[in-house]
């Protein structure tokens, strides 16, 4: 989903208004779990955030963000919920968006491929 953040960020670059790098550069994981609503601002509890590995935007409208963890950064983690977010560790509330899903526990042999692709129209 993407958040309220996300919204105004993007307002403001359409304004002319934005002057710093705000835009999603990061994908953070989470274990904690709750309701997604736009109004959210961060993951409920992030384990581990990668910088996003590549960006696509050859197709007309249309991104795709892909992030990577090997089996080793992925071991022992419960995952239940992913989003994009600006920097990381001293950003706080600069959720792009927020993905809850069922758990997934990983054991050290499944490395894990998060993709967002995004559609503007």
């Amino acid at each position: 989903m993407i958040l309220n953040w996300a919204k105004q960020q993007t307002a403001l670059v359409l304004a002319g208004s934005l002057t710093t790098n705000n835009y999603p550069t990061y994908f953070m994981i989470g274990s904690g779990s709750g309701l997604t609503l736009s109004s959210n601002t961060s993951l409920v509890y992030a384990v581990d955030r990668q910088a996003v590995t590549s960006t696509n935007s050859s197709t007309k409208n249309k991104i795709k963000w892909t992030g990577d963890w090997n089996s080793i950064e992925m071991s022992g983690i419960q995952l239940r919920e992913f989003g994009m977010c600006v920097s990381g560790a001293t950003t706080t509330g600069s959720m792009w968006s927020r993905i809850g899903l069922p758990a997934i526990t990983f054991d050290g042999t499944n490395e894990l491929r998060v993709e967002e692709n995004w559609e503007v129209y």
